[in-house]
Parts: structure tokens; sequence; C-alpha cells
């Protein structure tokens, strides 16, 4: 009975339909906005209802524009490379049939070209359009999760500044077959180094999310659903008032896999720092400014990946490092 509990668990579904960042102040906006920062609190995650995206550009994009993309050759994929780590190409990993592509500043339509003429030299504009539709939808649900999470702090003041110093991207992903059938791990437990990671899964399921208790929690895809996670560029805004949300991908099938990851993160050049508002006597400093890139190459260097907490061996304050 115990155990049929815990498959039953489920984080937090929060209907968002028809809600717009024009309605904050209203009064459905503000009972929204406490679901909301009451699921960041207790599982760094939540089910967003959001029906902007039609089932026409989900097809268009899991039924057409990632089969095109996953099913050009290796040696083009990898031309989408970064000089900054975990911005790229990614696949090729020894024990993991999984490969994703990244394509920043995906809400800007150039950008997009950009990214498909690296792929496809006459281009491809039936992908751009599609990703660029998608991309600018999850960013307004993006930045309507963060208005709220700062309202709800009593820090709405630095919404316009904290949004004017973020870029956006999207990753596309394709899973095979998990290669370790006893465990069906296809990924292994993360954080996000990012400020937010908006999760979309299609028809086969695979995302779990850890609670605080060290329960895991299978996600179910939904059409008309995303689950927006936390990463760990958030707790360091938020002095670690906000958490990280642990995850990984078991899959709940033996059949090909696709997800899109809609996330945001600082901008080159930008110091993530702790909002200070939010330190006092009760909440002393957890976390010294940093360069979010810097810490990119940190937390993928072999030293980082010792680290038992990568983010307090990087930046927290004198200590509050973990040690490797």
């Amino acid at each position: 009975m115990e155990a049929e509990e815990k498959q039953q668990l489920q984080i937090p579904k929060i209907d968002l339909r028809g809600l717009d960042r024009t309605q904050s102040g209203s009064q459905l906006w503000d009972s929204i906005r406490s679901e909301v920062m009451a699921a960041m609190e207790m599982y760094g995650c939540f089910e967003a209802v959001f029906d902007r995206v039609s089932e026409e550009l989900k097809e268009a994009l899991f039924g057409k524009a990632m089969v095109d993309l996953f099913g050009l050759p290796l040696e083009t994929k990898q031309s989408n490379s970064s000089a900054k780590p975990y911005l790229g190409y990614i696949g090729q990993i020894p024990g993991m049939d999984y490969e994703s592509l990244r394509v920043e500043d995906a809400p800007n339509f150039e950008s997009i070209e950009k990214f498909a003429r690296l792929l496809w030299p006459t281009g491809n504009p039936s992908f751009c359009n599609t990703l660029c539709a998608y991309a600018k939808h999850l960013q307004e649900l993006e930045q309507m999760i963060e208005k709220m999470v700062l309202q709800s702090m009593g820090l709405e003041k630095h919404y316009i500044s904290h949004i004017e110093s973020l870029q956006y991207g999207v990753r596309l992903s394709q899973y095979g077959v998990p290669l370790d059938q006893e465990t069906k791990i296809a990924m292994q437990p993360h954080l996000d180094p990012n400020m937010i990671t908006i999760i979309c899964q299609h028809q086969v399921g695979g995302l779990e999310v850890q609670t605080k208790d060290g329960e895991w929690i299978h996600v179910q895809p939904s059409p008309n659903s995303f689950t927006v996670v936390i990463g760990e560029a958030f707790a360091v805004l938020t002095n670690g008032r906000l958490q990280p949300c642990l995850h990984r991908v078991r899959p709940t099938s033996n059949c090909k896999r696709y997800s899109v990851l809609f996330s945001s993160r600082p901008r080159d050049g930008c110091i993530v720092e702790t909002l200070q508002e939010l330190v006092d006597e009760q909440h002393p400093l957890l976390y010294k400014p940093c360069n979010y890139v810097d810490y990119l190459r940190f937390r993928f260097s072999g030293e980082g990946q010792k680290a038992k907490d990568t983010l307090k061996a990087f930046c927290g304050v004198a200590g509050e490092e973990t040690e490797a």
C-alpha cells in the first residue's frame, strides 16, 4: 500500500491558462502567484498548465523539426559547438544513448536562422519558424513565473533589470533506449546550472524529480503542461531561499524519447549575485557574486565534478563551502 501511494505522488499542477503579465495585481494573478511560490519553496518545481503552445505547433516541433534535426549526420550535429561548456552539442557519452543540441538566443529569429544554416547549408525555414514560435511562447511563460516569484518576495522593483540580464535558449534532446536496463536511468540525477528550465516531454515520459525527503516523483507527460524547474543560478539570486530541483530521466518505455528544454541564464559578462534585500541576520549571505560562464567551466571541470556541492565549492561564502 505504501509503495502504491509513493507511485501516486505528484508535483503541484498549476493552471496558468488565460493568464499573462498584464493581469499582474488582479485577484486571479495573486491567487496563482501564491500557488507558484508555495510549489517553488516546497519542491523547486511545478507542472504549469499553459495552453499558448498549440497541438499543431507541438506536432511541427516534435513530429517534424526534431526528427529532421537528429536524422542529420553526427559530424553535422557536432558543428553546434561552443567555447563555453554545456552550451553546444552534447552526446557520445560512454554508457548513454543521448544527444542534444542547443540554440542560443532562441526567441530571436536571426539566431535560429544562424543555427539552421550551420546544419542545413541552404537553410530550413520550416524549422526556424517552428522553433521561433515555440521559444516566444515559452519566454512569455518563463518571464511570467519570474515576475510572480520576485513579487512574492517583495522584490518586483528588480524585475526589469533581472529580465534584461538574462539570455534564453532551447535545448533539443533525444534519448534512445537506456543502456543500463537494470536501473533504466537515461540521465543521472543532476541540477541545472541556469536560472529556470521549462521542460516539455513528448509522449514518452521519463522525467523524475526528487522531493526534500529524497523520494522520486515521476512526472507524467501531458498535452498542455510544462515542467518548471529551478536552477542553481536562482539559488544564488535568492540567497538559497529557493533551492534548485534535483532531477533525472528514467524513460517509461523502450521507445525513442524527445524532450525540449527552454531555459534562462545570465548573459555573458553578467555577474550573478544575491539580491541584498534577502540578506539579514536570520539569512546571512550564502553565495559570493560569481561569473556564470566561469561557474560553468568549474562545474564541468575535473575539480568541479569531484565537489560534493559544486555551487558552494565555487562561490559559497567562508564557512559555507562544501568539501570535495
